[in-house]
């Protein structure tokens, strides 16, 4: 059976409608990232991630990947979800646990960098990764250590974890994102699948976001939440609250870093189907 080819759900095969509400450019050159360090661990084994991702156009290095999602403790145990890196043009999780590589990286190449089109990456660990693109699972070669590892990971310690970055020892910033970031949720003890973040439009056949939303709870859901854990988050970064403000119910917030005062975001005029809280410059500015 051949390799699964995902999907690239591109504006016009959208129906233009914007596949997202808006997102937040991350410029590699400013190396423009956020940070949060944990407070209380949650499920180190058990977790998944979310998001929309667009990368921008292949012009800086790409030969350690481009980070969207890390957690550093230090230089032998460390975890980082990519765009390329171990597997070149592929989406790459990796937990490195006392210094040995586990995880794996997508068959499929995903190469449509700088266009117009944007990728859904969910990424379930449960002593393991599955990663979905666009709704589809992906076939995985493995890590150096295997597949699996059924030690606790850096996801929900209390160390620093990254969006748009990484790090591979106590002070450095590395291999930064470099593009569109949108609709990230992260879920604290439960692997769930891409069809609680998205589904097939009928009418285009095109994956397209949904709310998440989940009846199962998670240990240390607060008041009045359900499904998001001890440290679960979801960051719209659509302008429709500061980047970085956890919009869960969680408090689970993140620090910008290298943003300045307000950052542009992807969709370049609000109109009435767009929020417009925190927004200034006609809606293509987000406050921090």
């Amino acid at each position: 059976m051949g390799v699964v080819i995902p999907q690239v759900v591109t504006s016009d095969r959208a129906t233009g409608a914007q596949v997202i509400d808006g997102s937040l450019k991350f410029d590699e050159s400013k190396s423009q990232h956020l940070t949060r360090t944990p407070s209380s661990a949650g499920n180190r084994r058990i977790w998944t991630w979310s998001g929309w991702v667009k990368p921008a156009a292949n012009t800086l290095s790409f030969g350690n990947g481009r980070n969207i999602f890390a957690a550093y403790s230090d230089a032998s145990n460390r975890n980082v979800l990519r765009f390329g890196g171990t597997g070149t043009d592929s989406v790459n999780f990796q937990q490195r646990r006392s210094a040995t590589n586990y995880g794996g990286y997508t068959d499929a190449k995903l190469r449509d960098y700088g266009g117009t089109g944007w990728y859904h990456v969910v990424l379930a660990w449960n002593d393991g990764a599955t990663i979905y693109v666009n709704g589809v699972e992906q076939s995985l070669s493995a890590e150096s250590g295997g597949l699996t590892d059924t030690g606790n990971g850096q996801i929900n310690n209390t160390v620093i974890h990254h969006i748009g970055a990484r790090r591979t020892n106590t002070t450095n910033t590395v291999q930064p994102w470099d593009g569109q970031i949108s609709q990230v949720y992260f879920v604290d003890g439960q692997e769930l699948d891409a069809s609680y973040f998205g589904f097939t439009d009928p009418l285009t056949n095109t994956w397209k976001p949904k709310k998440y939303v989940n009846t199962t709870a998670s240990h240390g859901d607060a008041a009045g939440v359900v499904g998001f854990g001890t440290n679960g988050f979801y960051l719209p970064f659509d302008g429709s609250a500061p980047i970085g403000q956890d919009q869960s119910g969680q408090g689970n917030n993140w620090t910008p870093v290298n943003f300045g005062g307000s950052v542009e975001l992807d969709s370049p005029l609000v109109t009435g189907a767009r929020p417009i809280l925190n927004t200034t410059q006609g809606g293509t500015q987000a406050g921090v």
